[in-house]
């Protein structure tokens, strides 16, 4: 089994639902991840089951939000209810997932610019805060 990995931002609110006669849990949720060539995002969906979605859906809050999964993907076959005719579809199932948050140094970035953003006269890229620290301490690490 292959195991995938992906580091992108959250583009809308997770999707969680409680489906079956066992209560499947299941988180839905999409994530742009930057493609290095051009520079545009791609938009690629992920699914979760039972304790990893619940997870998902109490610590994935954010729109905007940096997160990484690990994934395998999985063959999904279903037949439409409309027309009885079998689908045959790939999802990208999350099997773990770190959350990227603001630390403190971060947060004073965020204000940083907002302040810069107010004052644009003579602005250089001197007066710009620096990039985010990504390091180890800035992300908390959940497991599903």
């Amino acid at each position: 089994m292959q195991n995938n990995h992906h580091v992108g931002r959250l583009v809308r609110d997770v999707n969680f639902t409680v489906r079956g006669e066992k209560e499947t849990k299941i988180a839905y949720f999409k994530l742009a991840i930057n493609d290095l060539k051009d520079g545009k995002a791609t938009y690629i969906d992920y699914i979760a089951f039972n304790k990893t979605a619940e997870l998902i859906r109490d610590y994935v809050t954010d729109v905007g939000q940096v997160v990484e999964v690990e994934f395998v993907m999985r063959n999904h076959n279903y037949n439409d209810k409309n027309t009885g005719q079998k689908i045959y579809a790939m999802q990208n199932q999350v099997t773990q997932f770190r959350i990227y948050k603001s630390n403190p140094s971060s947060e004073k970035v965020a204000v940083q610019t907002q302040v810069a953003e107010t004052q644009r006269t003579g602005m250089t890229d001197n007066d710009l805060p620096p990039y985010p620290d990504f390091n180890s301490n800035a992300f908390e690490y959940v497991e599903g």
